[in-house]
């Protein structure tokens, strides 16, 4: 019986480090957010996939990544999910990898 209080304490212990885990990683839940999207950086116009979205920022597929830096700001042109209208949004680059880059909503 010892052990097996024991044994949950430590699942309490392993799930309230992977809550901190999370909202220390994420300050709001990401959405699937499946739409093509326009975005621009310094007077270009580029195109690309918007995968996710939460409150404070969203994950962008596209195939020009390789003309940003971490820190560059965007304005993205998010499409409502009726898609007649967009909301633009200015987000700084936090992170790049080979298919995208995340952004941050200044």
């Amino acid at each position: 019986m010892e052990k097996q209080k024991t044994l949950m304490k430590w699942k309490k212990m392993e799930q309230e480090q992977l809550v901190i885990y999370h909202d220390y990683r994420r300050l709001h839940e990401r959405k699937k957010y499946p739409a093509e999207i326009a975005f621009n950086h310094a007077n270009r116009l580029y195109t690309g996939s918007l995968k996710d979205i939460s409150i404070g920022g969203a994950y962008i597929e596209t195939y020009c990544n390789n003309q940003f830096s971490t820190e560059d700001i965007v304005t993205l042109s998010i499409p409502f999910a009726s898609r007649q209208k967009n909301v633009k949004r200015r987000g700084r680059i936090k992170w790049l990898n080979n298919s995208g880059f995340a952004v941050e909503f200044v």
